[in-house]
């Protein structure tokens, strides 16, 4: 398993096996040029350098045939002549006879019969050397000096001749070493069988060499092209738009096609987990939209509504102090009937009020007062609403949580934020009950302050959530409230170019406010 664990190592494996075939089929190819060799060499040594009976058979031939030949045995010079072509036939035959003799003596093992055998031959060929030798001194008859006694005439000398010429025949016929032919049909059987046996190994390995390549070829496909090919389909599908799809595992091991899957799989996660906040973003954006487009149209009607209703409602309260006045002035000792009347007038006069601190705020609803933006620090700003709200005696058994670890600054009006921290500080503190606890945060990044309000309150329901910024909109109860305080803020908070976020688990789990701030105002970069 350890060639298994890494598609590199697999592949080294791959090529280590079809390496392995490779040599086994050319173990066979080699040594089968070996043997050709040895054969050649066999062929050739017993063609070329082996003893051959058949030319020294010739030569010991040829030694007769001279002494055949017409010679006028009256003239010296004649039988000289013949003497010496008779002499140089000897010769020759002696010399091919040495070469015989050296040919056998350097025999290779696998053709020599035997020991025996050949020292047999040379036995013979020594008989041979003895026949050339009685006939090399039968040579000085032929031509004798003239004062010297012929022992043989001619024609004895052609007879005994002729006998030497026989034996040394029979003597070459009955050599062991002779046998030329069959050794050369042993060598070729055993050439033959060595083919035979080279043909079968070769058949076994390349069938062998076939099914192992065969087999590394399917595995291959397997290990890499059908892989790889899954791995593309997979890419292509995410690609596509299938972000919920995940490639499967393409490998038990845990190697470098298991690590592309899993980076592919991480991406596509990614991917998915972008595309599903880039969706929470949009419909954030859409509802902040339609929220801000509802508070505009909300605001323009108000505001004409405020301007209209602000001058009756002025009158409706001079009316009243008018009335008071004219019953005070009117009965020096005023009954029940006056002082119910001035009941009545004082209530007129208050609902006047009132209502004209309701248009007051429509009014203020309605501006797009950016106020003066400058560099403030919101650490010190939540420190003064705090002083404030501690001064509040209804608040005194509530707790208000805030630990900055250093000076958070940012452009911003400080008048319109510390209304802001206010509003929300105060939204919380009522929502929790006694001995409740309320935590202010602030969070410094690179481009922007994250002010947080959370409490541990009474919480708020899904449709709260939705409808928490829209004007008049409010669950206190008694009429407590105009349901304008969270409108304001969000219209400020949207002057500012930034962004407020409700969050809450459910009734009875708390409410946490989120207030995204730039740190830098695109109206004081403009200028």
């Amino acid at each position: 398993m350890f060639f298994m664990c890494s598609f590199s190592r697999r592949l080294v494996s791959l090529f280590c096996l079809a390496l392995i075939c490779l040599l086994l089929l050319s173990i066979p190819g080699v040594t089968g040029l070996i043997w050709h060799r040895d054969a050649v060499d066999d062929l050739d040594f017993l063609l070329y350098r082996s003893p051959d009976e058949a030319r020294l058979s010739r030569h010991v031939a040829h030694i007769g045939e001279v002494l055949h030949t017409q010679v006028n045995t009256n003239y010296p010079e004649a039988l000289r002549q013949l003497q010496l072509e008779y002499q140089n036939r000897i010769s020759d035959a002696r010399e091919e006879l040495l070469e015989f003799r050296s040919r056998t003596d350097s025999l290779r093992p696998e053709i020599q019969q035997d020991v025996r055998q050949q020292q047999m031959a040379l036995e013979r060929l020594d008989r041979i050397e003895i026949e050339l030798g009685r006939l090399l001194r039968l040579s000085d008859w032929i031509a004798p000096p003239p004062d010297e006694e012929v022992p043989a005439t001619l024609v004895d000398i052609r007879f005994q001749t002729g006998v030497s010429i026989a034996r040394m025949q029979r003597t070459l016929d009955t050599l062991p070493t002779s046998q030329t032919r069959d050794r050369m049909a042993r060598t070729l059987e055993r050439d033959r069988n060595r083919s035979s046996y080279l043909l079968a190994l070769i058949a076994i390995v390349t069938l062998f060499s076939g099914l192992t390549l065969t087999a590394l070829l399917y595995f291959g496909l397997r290990w890499v092209s059908v892989q790889v090919r899954e791995l593309a389909t997979g890419c292509i599908r995410i690609a596509d738009g299938d972000i919920a799809y995940r490639l499967p595992r393409l490998s038990r091991w845990q190697d470098e096609l298991a690590d592309v899957v899993d980076g592919v799989n991480s991406i596509a996660d990614r991917y998915q987990q972008s595309e599903e906040d880039l969706q929470q973003k949009v419909r954030e954006r859409s509802d902040q939209l339609i929220r801000s487009q509802r508070l505009a149209n909300v605001g323009f009607l108000a505001a004409g509504v405020a301007h209209e209703i602000n001058n009756p409602l002025q009158a409706i309260s001079m009316a009243a102090d008018i009335v008071e006045m004219r019953v005070r002035s009117l009965n020096a000792e005023p009954d029940e009937d006056v002082h119910e009347i001035i009941r009545r007038a004082a209530m007129i006069r208050t609902e006047s009020s009132r209502c004209g601190d309701i248009t007051r705020r429509l009014l203020d609803f309605s501006r797009a007062d950016h106020g003066v933006r400058t560099g403030c620090d919101l650490v010190g700003l939540v420190d003064e609403v705090r002083a404030m709200i501690g001064l509040m005696g209804r608040f005194g058994d509530r707790r208000v949580i805030f630990e900055p670890t250093g000076p958070v600054t940012a452009e911003v009006s400080a008048a319109q934020i510390k209304q802001v921290i206010l509003n929300l500080t105060a939204n919380a503190l009522q929502a929790v009950s006694d001995d409740g606890e309320v935590e202010i945060r602030l969070i410094e990044q690179v481009d922007y302050v994250v002010l947080t309000v959370r409490d541990n309150g009474c919480g708020m329901t899904e449709e709260t959530l939705q409808h928490v910024f829209d004007p008049f909109y409010s669950e206190r109860q008694g009429g407590q409230g105009t349901g304008l305080g969270l409108s304001i803020i969000h219209r400020i908070i949207e002057d500012h170019d930034g962004t407020i976020t409700p969050f809450s688990d459910g009734p009875g789990k708390g409410s946490t406010f989120s207030v995204r701030l730039p740190r830098r105002s695109r109206h004081c970069s403009a200028a």
